[in-house]
C-alpha cells in the first residue's frame, strides 16, 4: 500500500467520514487528490483535525477541485471576505454578533445560477465546552426516504432560490435570485437529490402559495429529521469540506459570548442544476 495513501473512518451511515494520513499544508499528489474527491462523492462531507493551512493553502486546495467561487450575498452578510483573497470569507462570531451565518437548514449560495459544487470551512478558534457544532444531512436520503408518489410529482417542479431571504438585513436589495429544479441530479454521481432549502428557496414556482407554503413546509420538516443527519464537533483547525450539491447544513449558535472564528472558501460548480 502506497504511504500517501488516505484513512477514510465514516462517521454516520447516510452521510460523513473523517480523513486521516494527510498534511493539507504539503502539496497534495495525484493519488491523495483523486482520494479525497472519491471521499468526498462518497460520504458527502469530509473532515480533517489539525491542519493549520494558511490563506494560501486553502486557495490552493480549493484550486485543486475546481475554479473558486466568489460569495454572491454582498456586503450586507454576516461574513466579510478577506484582503487580499476575495474568495475566502472570515466567518467570525463573538459576544458583539447580532446574528451568525447559517443557522438555517440551507445549501451555500443556492440562490445563483450556478451554485458552488463545494465548500471548505476551516475553524481557527472554537469555543468551550463543546458549543458550535454544525450539522449536516444527506440530501439523497432525504429524496430517497420519500414515497415514490411523491418523488414523481416533485420531479415535475421549480422552485425559486432568493439571496434577500437569507441575507437581506436592510443592507441591500439586490440579491441575487434562480430558478432550480426541486429534485436535481447530482452532475457526478447521477443520484437524485432533494434541492429546496429553508434558507433561500421561497416558493414552488408551478403552484399556489398556498400550495407552495404547504409543500415547502413539509420538505422543511423533513429535511430536519435526524435519520439522516450527522452533528460535527469541531476542533481548532479542523476544516470540514462539504459537497453543496447534495447536503445541506445548520451552524448551532449556542456558544454566545464566546467566539467562533475560521475562514470559508468555495469551488464553482460546473452547470446550473437539472434533473
Amino acid at each position: 500500500m502506497s504511504s500517501d495513501r488516505i484513512s477514510i473512518k465514516p462517521l454516520s451511515p447516510h452521510i460523513g467520514a473523517e480523513i486521516g494520513n494527510v498534511d493539507l499544508t504539503r502539496p497534495l499528489s495525484e493519488q491523495q487528490k483523486r482520494e479525497i474527491h472519491d471521499a468526498f462523492l462518497k460520504h458527502g462531507v469530509i473532515f480533517f483535525h489539525d491542519q493549520d493551512i494558511s490563506f494560501a493553502q486553502q486557495m490552493e486546495l480549493a484550486q485543486s477541485f475546481g475554479h473558486v467561487h466568489i460569495h454572491v450575498g454582498g456586503e450586507g452578510t454576516a461574513s466579510k471576505p478577506v484582503p487580499d483573497y476575495p474568495a475566502i470569507r472570515r466567518q467570525h462570531f463573538d459576544k458583539d454578533s447580532k446574528r451568525i451565518s447559517g443557522e438555517v437548514w440551507h445549501s451555500d449560495q443556492s440562490c445563483a445560477e450556478i451554485p458552488p459544487a463545494g465548500s471548505i470551512l476551516q475553524q481557527k478558534i472554537v469555543p468551550p465546552d463543546g458549543g458550535g457544532d454544525t450539522l449536516f444531512a444527506s440530501a439523497y436520503a432525504a429524496y430517497d426516504a420519500l414515497s415514490a408518489p411523491m418523488q414523481a410529482f416533485l420531479e415535475k417542479l421549480t422552485a425559486v432560490h432568493d439571496g434577500a431571504k437569507l441575507f437581506d438585513k436592510g443592507t441591500k436589495t439586490d440579491y441575487p435570485k434562480a430558478v432550480h429544479p426541486v429534485v436535481i441530479r447530482h452532475p457526478e454521481t447521477g443520484r437524485k437529490v432533494l434541492f429546496v432549502n429553508e434558507g433561500f428557496t421561497t416558493r414552488i414556482v408551478e403552484l399556489s402559495k398556498e400550495e407552495s407554503d404547504a409543500l415547502l413546509n413539509m420538505l422543511y420538516a423533513h429535511i430536519a429529521k435526524p435519520h439522516w443527519q450527522m452533528r460535527f464537533h469541531w476542533r481548532p483547525n479542523s476544516i470540514a469540506f462539504w459537497d453543496n450539491r447534495c447536503t445541506q447544513h445548520f451552524a448551532i449558535w449556542d456558544y454566545w459570548p464566546n467566539v467562533r472564528s475560521g475562514y470559508r472558501v468555495q469551488f464553482e460548480g460546473d452547470a446550473r442544476p437539472s434533473f
